[in-house]
């Protein structure tokens, strides 16, 4: 299924489904289920090429994503509201 699509059904709430938190949470059409707690137990990892790996820009760039999701950790385990805007 389309992940648009699927949006798209449930804001005119036609049945539920499963959303990363920061997917749902940031829609105000959109409702948590009740009763149903986040699932907390993923792992994100970042992936480089073995080549390119130590080259400056490939581990700013790993530095930078890595501080920007520790920073919104709580929000991708559903813990947190998103920010406005």
């Amino acid at each position: 299924l389309d992940a648009d699509a699927q949006i798209a059904a449930l804001r005119q709430g036609i049945g539920l489904s499963r959303l990363p938190c920061f997917v749902g949470d940031a829609d105000p059409l959109l409702a948590r289920a009740p009763g149903v707690a986040p699932k907390t137990a993923s792992t994100l990892w970042i992936l480089t090429h073995g080549d390119t790996r130590r080259t400056k820009r490939v581990r700013l760039f790993v530095e930078f994503m890595s501080a920007r999701l520790a920073a919104h950790a709580a929000l991708f385990a559903g813990l947190a509201a998103p920010e406005a805007g």
